[in-house]
């Protein structure tokens, strides 16, 4: 084992020799190498400049403009702007307003008032009744004097007893001188109920009932009347034409005046007493029968000469109008007290009027 280590150590030295020689050789065969190792240094130096390409790369931030180059991009954002440039089609609103230049025809349509001159045209029917219609009161409904349920009821009574006249001959010459006071006072009663605030019915035929006891007042002869009778109950019942309704005259003033103190005799006779409320549902008629035909008679100025007259005329037609309108609405209250004073006004307005008109019939209605 000895004699090996010995063995051994020579070799190992001889290798450590020959790698020592080994280096040598190296050693001396680098020298030229040393001086690129000096030229590394400067290489190395060299290589220094070459970090600026580390700058470069800096270099390449100013390619990061191209960020601000995307802001350039936000500069198309004005494309939304551009949006608002459809805003600029919003003028057509305002070509709308272009319509209203339009407006001017409604100018024109001020030129159409000066055709309401002709409106004064209309002033010239008042010299027709030069007359204060105010008086009349055309405006006047006709439920405040003449109920159109007391209407009816006379109409009805009347059309009853003109229908029993023509019966027979005999019963048409006992009542042949009262026929044409009853047929114009129903002409009348027409009217009214044909012109009434009130519906009845009556008001939709009451035309067709005006033009056949129009015909009716003209006939003469038991045969003639009965048919005129027979045509104006046809009438009543059916309809028919006639003539457009409205407050003119329309039926004869003279015999609408002989029928009022007959109408009044019956008043007297039945407001006073037991009969009082017994007979109310006929004297409520009687007494609108009688305002119907003062109002009637407002239109009629055949008897007047002048506008004093005129006036004259149209206030004693609105007294007795107003008169016998109260004595209705007392006798419909059960009044009797307030009845018996309105007939003392209804006496007193017939004879203001026969004062000026008509002075012979002075105290006709005081007739019994």
């Amino acid at each position: 084992m000895k004699r090996l280590f010995f063995l051994t150590r020579p070799s190992v030295a001889m290798l450590v020799l020959a790698v020592a020689a080994v280096g040598l050789v190296i050693g001396c065969s680098e020298p030229a190498p040393k001086k690129p190792a000096g030229a590394d240094k400067s290489s190395a130096t060299q290589p220094k400049p070459e970090e600026p390409k580390a700058p470069a790369e800096p270099a390449a931030k100013p390619e990061e403009p191209k960020t601000p180059a995307e802001p350039a991009a936000k500069p198309e954002e004005p494309k939304a702007p551009a949006e608002p440039a459809p805003k600029p089609e919003e003028p057509k609103a305002p070509a709308e307003p272009a319509a209203k230049p339009e407006e001017p025809k409604t100018p024109a349509e001020r030129a159409a008032k000066p055709e309401e001159p002709k409106a004064p045209a209309e002033p010239a029917p008042k010299p027709e009744t030069p007359m204060p219609a105010a008086a009349g009161g055309d405006e006047v409904k006709v439920s405040a004097f003449a109920p159109a349920e007391d209407l009816v009821n006379q109409f009805d009574a009347m059309l009853k007893d003109l229908t029993k006249a023509v019966e027979s001959e005999t019963e048409f010459k006992d009542a042949e001188s009262k026929i044409s006071k009853d047929v114009n006072t129903l002409i009348v009663v027409a009217q009214a109920l044909g012109l009434h605030d009130q519906d009845n019915k009556y008001k939709k035929n009451a035309p067709a009932i005006v033009k056949a006891a129009q015909a009716l007042a003209g006939a003469k002869g038991y045969a003639d009347v009965k048919q005129g009778v027979e045509a104006l109950a046809k009438a009543a019942a059916e309809g028919g034409d006639g003539p457009a309704l409205k407050w003119e005259k329309m039926a004869s003033l003279e015999e609408l005046m002989k029928a009022v103190p007959l109408i009044n005799t019956k008043l007297k006779r039945n407001t006073t007493g037991a009969r009082f409320k017994s007979r109310a549902k006929d004297t409520a008629g009687y007494a609108a029968v009688i305002a119907a035909i003062g109002h009637a008679s407002i239109a009629d100025l055949s008897e007047t000469k002048s506008p004093e007259e005129v006036e004259k005329w149209k206030k004693y037609c609105v007294e007795m109008r107003d008169a016998a309108g109260a004595l209705n609405a007392a006798i419909r209250a059960g009044d009797e007290k307030a009845a018996a004073d309105v007939m003392v006004k209804l006496a007193q307005s017939c004879d203001d009027c026969h004062a000026v008109f008509h002075k012979e019939a002075l105290g006709a209605g005081k007739e019994e």
